[in-house]
């Protein structure tokens, strides 16, 4: 067995496609040529939701680049539509080239679009180590996690699959589901097939739901019941700028002498 079929053996299994993905339209890019029209897509709409997939969460950054790394990029220009772009997978089969890849991206987002996030925090320390952007001014992107929290700032669940669920009445594919019901070592996304439906199905699905929910949510705090006098755009805006803050402080870290204590 060579190892593209030991690695599929042990990763394939059934995967519920849920029924609303078969109403939208899930592609993996598949060329440079392919990237450019996404990309060109994203600025044209002027409003694209972006979301990433990581080898895992620690988004600590050392010697300038954080210690997990990114796998691939989500983007929907339109709710409509996602696309999926990977460049480290451990199958290496899809992978697109990361310079021209980076190139794209820090096309989109130098252009005048606006890029939307669940929990741009996340995301933005990835991108930015990875030479993606420039994510400081509140103008160019929006956060539907921040929106979450402003339309109710005592609601516990705010994670995307639960607000897409619960908003959208969207169900979204658990991570876990990619891996075979036996598995329990770490979820790297980078081991999984980036040619496989099942992942191009969750990755896609990250952007085109977020893209929605901001849909569904930003009205709701800049106009509550239509009413613009009630919004909260100034507070919005300002946590916004406080994403880059908080960015910068837990870069610093607090340093510990681990051995007296």
């Amino acid at each position: 067995m060579s190892f593209l079929e030991e690695f599929e053996a042990k990763t394939r299994h059934e995967v519920a496609k849920r029924p609303w993905m078969s109403s939208v339209t899930m592609l993996r890019v598949i060329d440079v040529e392919m990237l450019r029209a996404v990309v060109d897509e994203c600025i044209a709409s002027g409003l694209y939701a972006l979301d990433i997939e990581t080898t895992g969460l620690d988004n600590r950054v050392f010697n300038g680049r954080t210690v997990a790394q990114i796998v691939g990029f989500s983007l929907s220009p339109d709710g409509e539509r996602g696309y999926y772009i990977p460049i480290r997978h451990a199958v290496d089969e899809g992978n697109l080239p990361i310079p021209l890849v980076e190139a794209e991206l820090n096309r989109l987002a130098e252009s005048a679009a606006i890029a939307i996030f669940h929990n741009a925090k996340f995301d933005q320390e990835f991108l930015q180590f990875a030479g993606i952007g420039t994510w400081d001014d509140p103008r160019k992107f929006e956060d539907t996690l921040l929106l979450t929290w402003l339309r109710n700032t005592r609601q516990k669940v705010k994670n995307l699959k639960f607000m897409s669920l619960m908003e959208l009445k969207m169900e979204m594919i658990e991570l876990r589901e990619l891996w075979p019901p036996e598995y329990d070592g770490p979820k790297d996304f980078s081991t999984l097939d980036p040619t496989w439906d099942p992942v191009i199905w969750y990755a896609c699905s990250d952007a085109i739901c977020t893209y929605r929910l901001f849909k569904v949510l930003h009205p709701q705090v800049m106009a509550p019941n239509g009413d613009k006098s009630k919004g909260q755009p100034i507070v919005y805006n300002i946590e916004k700028m406080v994403v880059g803050a908080t960015r910068w402080m837990e870069r610093c870290r607090v340093y510990i002498d681990q051995p007296k204590v």
